[in-house]
């Protein structure tokens, strides 16, 4: 499954990444995928809340077989 992030457009595909993590920064929580070792920004959010909901998403799109999403 391949996801557009706006943030970085950039499109990743979820079934070669390394981690799909989130982040808790101090005003928020961003949701990164790790690529080759290096983390990278799919989306941010005002909490981890909002971003464990979109993570669920991810996953629940995934395991239906869409082939595309975008952030």
């Amino acid at each position: 499954m391949w996801i557009y992030s706006k943030k970085s457009s950039a499109a990743f595909n979820i079934n070669h990444v390394a981690r799909l993590f989130i982040e808790v920064t101090g005003s928020g929580a961003a949701l990164k995928v790790e690529i080759a070792g290096k983390p990278q920004m799919l989306a941010y959010f005002d909490d981890k809340e909002m971003a464990q909901v979109a993570l669920l998403d991810i996953l629940a799109k995934r395991e239906l077989g869409i082939p595309l999403m975008r952030m």
